[in-house]
């Protein structure tokens, strides 16, 4: 997934849904790997008193590629073996980690991203 005007929709809408479940004085920054395949991953970062913001790293081959990349413990070892489908959230700190393994328009539009925040503040990830 490479429409970065998508990915940057998907990433707004998650930071509005989730804003009013963080408390006061913080901020969620967004930093976004678009692959030139299936999928891509969003860090969000949530901060005391830094200002929020939504950044693009340059496009990899694979989501496979971005995970080896960045700080994550979700996968160790060879992870080019894995194959991502539909919507796994990672948590870690303070950082909410969204791996996406399509590129349809259903899996990153606003009601994916209000799903998403769902999964993230619900017990269960229920609503």
């Amino acid at each position: 997934m490479n429409n970065q005007k998508q990915l940057r929709k998907y990433a707004n809408s998650f930071v509005s849904s989730i804003k009013p479940n963080i408390k006061g004085g913080y901020n969620i920054s967004a930093n976004i790997h678009p692959t030139n395949g299936k999928g891509a991953t969003i860090e969000f970062e949530i901060e005391e008193s830094r200002k929020s913001n939504i950044s693009f790293v340059p496009a990899v081959e694979s989501v496979n590629k971005t995970l080896a990349t960045i700080e994550q413990r979700l996968i160790g070892g060879n992870i080019e073996g894995v194959t991502f489908a539909g919507t796994n959230v990672y948590m870690d700190g303070n950082r909410i980690v969204i791996i996406k393994g399509d590129n349809e328009h259903s899996s990153w539009d606003n009601k994916a991203a209000r799903a998403d925040v769902q999964k993230v503040i619900s017990p269960r990830g229920e609503d």
